[in-house]
């Protein structure tokens, strides 16, 4: 009390009899109610629901910042994300692994024993998410080396058409029919003194050669199928996943298992909660049986892949093709005719033409 004005603290549920009070002693009354933080969460102190509420929302955030809630991968072009997934979960990290057990020095040690082409990589905590930035080796350039002793020898029998030397001394010539392995430029010279020099021989010799093709095509055959695909939702919260598809088990056996996940939002918000679904894919096999005319289309087509992959650079002068029936299947035999490149490097050690004696 100060100067005729009385100072008080009272509950809101009293100011009805103060107000009465006050009317009947003629006294001036003025109201300031409290503001602030502190008052505002004094007003809750007995609302035992909303403390349990907010400190539950506050366990469940540290928990879903104390394990992996994502894992995010950075760095990486040859090596793909599931390799690296898959190498982690091997050394035990996944999602929902707590970082309290994550020794981050060894596990980015045996992250680059496990897969040979990361040459640099690091891993580190933010908040619920792990991140694994690294760095791949570099490819090294293929090794043409122009200074070791080599010889250009036949790698096909042929009949040699045209010839370009960059490298040696010719011991052939245009028209010359050779054997694999016969000798085309040699990178041992010797001079007038009879000195030897010994120098990387190397050139462009083409030719006509033959080559077979055989394969058989059985009547009856065993080929892989996929099932039917059975796909399961499940919700993962704090590295649990909570099953939303009833009476679900995955099938046994052989199965290609995909997942695909999606964050899940809330009012426009992502909240710590993944939405999974897991696709189940068995592998199965199935019996077949071919016609005849069946196998010999398939053959054919399997003459045209060897063609396509192995001689596209060469010239195709001709093909005779040939299918042999039997009781079990069609076997085709095709002869190739072609014109192309028909030498090889063969790399050799001084020490090797020397004589012993």
């Amino acid at each position: 009390m100060s100067g005729g004005t009385f100072r008080a603290a009272v509950r809101r549920r009293h100011l009805g009899g103060i107000r009465r009070i006050a009317e009947g002693m003629d006294i001036t009354l003025e109201i300031e109610p409290r503001r602030g933080l502190r008052r505002r969460m004094y007003l809750y102190h007995r609302r035992l629901g909303l403390l349990t509420g907010l400190a539950l929302g506050l366990f469940l955030l540290h928990r879903n910042n104390a394990n992996i809630r994502d894992i995010r991968i950075n760095g990486n072009s040859r090596v793909s994300d599931t390799e690296i997934l898959t190498a982690l979960n091997g050394l035990g990290i996944t999602y929902g692994t707590p970082f309290r057990e994550i020794e981050f020095t060894w596990v980015e040690q045996r992250m680059r024993l496990a897969i040979h082409d990361i040459e640099w990589i690091t891993m580190r905590r933010k908040g619920g998410t792990l991140t694994v930035d690294l760095t791949e080796e570099r490819e090294k350039p293929e090794m043409h080396s122009r200074r070791n002793p080599s010889n250009y020898v036949a790698a096909v029998q042929a009949q040699i058409t045209d010839m370009h030397v960059l490298g040696g001394t010719a011991v052939k010539a245009v028209g010359d029919a050779v054997k694999a392995g016969d000798l085309l430029i040699t990178g041992v010279e010797e001079d007038s003194r009879g000195i030897t020099r010994y120098k990387h021989a190397e050139g462009v010799v083409t030719g006509i050669y033959e080559e077979e093709f055989c394969r058989q095509q059985s009547y009856h055959a065993e080929i892989p199928v996929c099932g039917t695909p059975e796909t399961a939702q499940y919700l993962e919260l704090l590295g649990r996943k909570i099953p939303l598809t009833p009476r679900f088990s995955p099938p046994e056996g052989d199965v290609v298992y995909e997942e695909f996940r999606e964050p899940v939002t809330l009012f426009g918000m992502q909240i710590p909660v993944m939405r999974l679904r897991c696709v189940y894919t068995p592998r199965l096999t199935a019996e077949t049986d071919y016609s005849p005319e069946e196998a010999k289309a398939m053959l054919t087509e399997a003459a045209n892949r060897y063609l396509n992959n192995f001689h596209a650079a060469d010239q195709l002068i001709s093909a005779e093709s040939s299918f042999t029936e039997s009781e079990t299947g069609v076997l085709i035999r095709t002869r190739y005719v072609f014109e192309g490149e028909i030498g090889r490097i063969a790399e050799f050690f001084v020490d090797e033409l020397r004589d012993p004696a």
